[in-house]
């Protein structure tokens, strides 16, 4: 979920989480 990608993900990795989401959703 959100919350356990932004543990992990650094701010650079969080904004190609938030555009690829809608796609790994």
């Amino acid at each position: 979920g959100e919350e356990f990608e932004k543990k992990i993900a650094p701010p650079t990795l969080l904004l190609y989480v938030d555009e690829g989401k809608e796609t790994m959703v």
